[in-house]
């Protein structure tokens, strides 16, 4: 089921084709959400996260694409599926309708819109660093999309060698995020996470599990420069992304991590999320 520029259908075949030519190309925009019993969490972060994305690819937004709408396409979808489940995770992205050319270089755009459901299993995975290419550390790679096939490949090697995860590393070679999100480093006295300056994505669930930890559970979050080495010195390490839900690292090279802590911690995140509906 997929939400096509404001109309669903039952699959890819049933979109016209004069529109369907749109997905030829690469999207320049992709954004992930999570709804709970079809309400969006953190609507006007994600909103705002959207918009200012789709502003630095120099597209013409419609001026229908309000707060209110990418809730309005949810609820269209729901309808049209019958069946939504209690959590679900949404993938939204956006597509130039037309190559753009002198005469029109901000040209119009569609989006497509997919519902699936959100994995709240704590799933504890082993760990791997994949250092055959480097994020560059510039707020270009704060966007999502910048370094998509970057992260396919890394998850590729991590699968070649035997692992489900990988870290990625900038052109200083330190850390990055991975391929699973963003990363943190759970330590006896505080939380560490690589800075958005490291050319960390700058996703919408990162920056409201930082403000959970603050202001909720009174943890210090440091936003810095982690070194490879810094990765074996943590207690527990967390990966979170709206794609890939909540994930614990159990070994990473010789290390092995507890997670008691970060279970507890997403448990209340997740709980929280429910509360910014």
């Amino acid at each position: 089921m997929i939400n096509f520029d404001g109309k669903c259908f039952s699959s890819y075949k049933s979109v016209p084709e004069e529109s369907l030519s749109c997905l030829n190309s690469l999207p320049i925009h992709t954004h992930h959400l999570i709804a709970f019993d079809g309400e969006i969490s953190l609507l006007e972060a994600h909103y705002f996260s959207v918009m200012a994305a789709l502003r630095r690819f120099r597209v013409e937004i419609p001026m229908h694409y309000t707060l209110d709408f990418f809730q309005e396409q949810t609820d269209l979808l729901n309808d049209f599926n019958k069946n939504p489940t209690d959590v679900q995770q949404l993938s939204l992205k956006f597509y130039r309708k037309k190559r753009p050319i002198k005469e029109a270089v901000e040209g119009s755009i569609c989006f497509l819109m997919q519902a699936g459901l959100f994995p709240l299993e704590n799933k504890t995975l082993d760990l791997t660093l994949y250092k055959d290419h480097y994020i560059f550390a510039n707020d270009y790679s704060n966007l999502f999309q910048t370094n998509t096939s970057l992260r396919e490949l890394g998850q590729v090697f991590a699968y070649e060698n035997g692992f489900e995860v990988a870290l990625l590393l900038n052109n200083h070679k330190r850390l990055v995020e991975s391929t699973h999100g963003a990363v943190f480093l759970i330590q006896h006295d505080g939380i560490q996470t690589p800075a958005l300056s490291e050319g960390t994505a700058n996703t919408v669930i990162r920056n409201a599990f930082i403000q959970f930890l603050i202001k909720e559970c009174e943890v210090q979050v440091v936003e810095t420069e982690i070194a490879v080495f810094s990765i074996q010195q943590a207690q527990e390490v967390l990966l979170i992304s709206s794609a890939y839900g909540f994930t614990h690292i159990g070994q990473f090279r010789k290390k092995k991590y507890e997670k008691e802590r970060s279970v507890s911690l997403l448990f209340q995140f997740l709980n929280y999320l429910k509360n910014q509906l």
